[in-house]
C-alpha cells in the first residue's frame, strides 16, 4: 500500500511553489512537457505529490548509480605491530 502522503494531492500554486517556477513556467510544463495533473475544472488543478517526484526521478542529470555489491575488506589483511612496537605504544599510551 502506497504511503498516504505520497497521494496527497497538490494545488498548482503548491506545485509552482515546489518546484520554485512561474505561473507560465507551470502552464508550459503542462502542455508541452507533459506535466501529469488532474483537471477538475478549467481554473482547478492538482498533481499527487508521487505523480511529481516521479516527474522529476525523469529530469534527473545526473543519476546515482545503484551499487550491486558491498565492498568487502580484503581477508588476508594482518596488522604488522611486533611486540615491541606493542609495548612501546602501551607505554606512550598510559604514560609509562
Amino acid at each position: 500500500m502506497e504511503n498516504v502522503t505520497e497521494d496527497k494531492l497538490l494545488t498548482k500554486y503548491e506545485v509552482m511553489d515546489y518546484l520554485n517556477i512561474s505561473r507560465r513556467h507551470f502552464e508550459k510544463l503542462v502542455t508541452e512537457e507533459n506535466l501529469p495533473i488532474i483537471k477538475i475544472t478549467q481554473n482547478k488543478r492538482y498533481m499527487r505529490l508521487s505523480d511529481l517526484n516521479r516527474y522529476m526521478n525523469t529530469k534527473m542529470v545526473n543519476k546515482p548509480q545503484e551499487t550491486t555489491q558491498e565492498s568487502q575488506p580484503e581477508s588476508d589483511f594482518q596488522w604488522n605491530i611486533n611486540l615491541e612496537d606493542h609495548t612501546l605504544i602501551v607505554y606512550r599510551l598510559f604514560g609509562l
